[in-house]
């Protein structure tokens, strides 16, 4: 393939990764996913539990580090070039003694602590998660009154649940915001970014959704990737593989399509702490650009009134 000159290593025209959330995740049910990423020459962001929590969870069924054919699994990826990444310690709540047990783990097995890890749904020890995600007192109020259950404190010191510290030394890059645009870089320019607000955090990141099987054969359509190229950007896909890829023990035959034709494009398609290094001295160091009070505003606020739509609908459906 005949390369233009592109913002990219290699003279690449855009740039294109994915981190998979393993909620639910197994090795018969993300396996052939992997595979073909594997065949179309893709290295992305595998995230994974460490451990079993000692509170009750609702991912009983899903693999973790502690599971021997499923480690196994997820060690052979690593040895491909796949990125292993964090999604908080365990499936349920972990207090700090737990988070730090996973940490320690994680290195032994994968050699470095985790460049990117993720807050887990309900998870005590979220950190910065919930409201505390939000700025402005309409936002956090409005999602509080949706929510009035939450409550996550990885970020509070003093907490059994703490481990503020912890990120901050062990991790680079926290997932934050997720939209409804393939182009993560133009929704969100200064990415990664620190948030002076949210200290024990060095770097934060935003993503595409791609969510479940649907949502990323939607978000990857041919015209959707031909903007991408076009406008040299960045898309960050947070997705979760478990969720609707594979069917009878096949790839749905759709996505499958859609990701060779964007194989075949001229991008840059390496794990997703690999690009975002290359964003950060891009823009002109590794210390990540403080996210200003106008961007903050504008993420928080798009992100909140596109879930608010993404429940509307929800009900909406539920209903008819």
């Amino acid at each position: 393939m005949e390369l233009s000159e592109g913002p990219y290593p290699g003279g690449r025209s855009f740039a294109f990764t994915i981190v998979d959330d393993t909620d639910g995740s197994t090795v018969a049910n993300v396996k052939p996913v992997y595979d073909l990423l594997e065949e179309l020459g893709l290295r992305t962001t595998k995230t994974v539990w460490m451990q079993r929590s000692a509170e009750p969870d609702q991912f009983t069924g899903s693999g973790t580090m502690q599971d021997a054919e499923y480690a196994a699994f997820v060690l052979e990826l690593h040895r491909k070039g796949f990125e292993i990444a964090l999604h908080m310690a365990a499936p349920g709540p972990s207090r700090r003694e737990e988070t730090i047990a996973a940490y320690d783990a994680f290195r032994r097995i994968f050699g470095a602590d985790p460049a990117i890890n993720a807050n887990h749904s309900m998870n005590t020890e979220n950190i910065y998660w919930g409201r505390d995600r939000l700025d402005g007192s309409l936002l956090r109020w409005l999602y509080g009154r949706m929510t009035p259950w939450e409550r996550f404190r990885g970020h509070e010191e003093g907490s059994e649940w703490f481990w503020g510290d912890v990120c901050r030394a062990r991790t680079r890059y926290l997932r934050n915001f997720t939209f409804d645009e393939i182009d993560t870089l133009k929704v969100n320019p200064g990415m990664p970014y620190h948030d002076p607000r949210r200290p024990h955090v060095n770097l934060w990141f935003s993503s595409a959704d791609g969510s479940d099987g649907r949502r990323f054969t939607e978000l990857i359509r041919e015209e959707n990737v031909a903007r991408l190229e076009r406008e040299k950007g960045c898309c960050i896909v947070y997705t979760h593989f478990a969720k609707g890829f594979v069917k009878d023990g096949g790839l749905d035959p759709e996505w499958v399509s859609r990701m060779r034709a964007l194989a075949g494009r001229p991008g840059w398609f390496a794990p997703a702490s690999r690009v975002l290094d290359h964003l950060g001295a891009r823009a002109g160091g590794s210390g990540g650009r403080p996210l200003g009070w106008a961007e903050r505003t504008r993420l928080s606020t798009r992100w909140a009134l596109e879930r608010l739509r993404d429940r509307s609908r929800a009900r909406r459906r539920r209903q008819g």
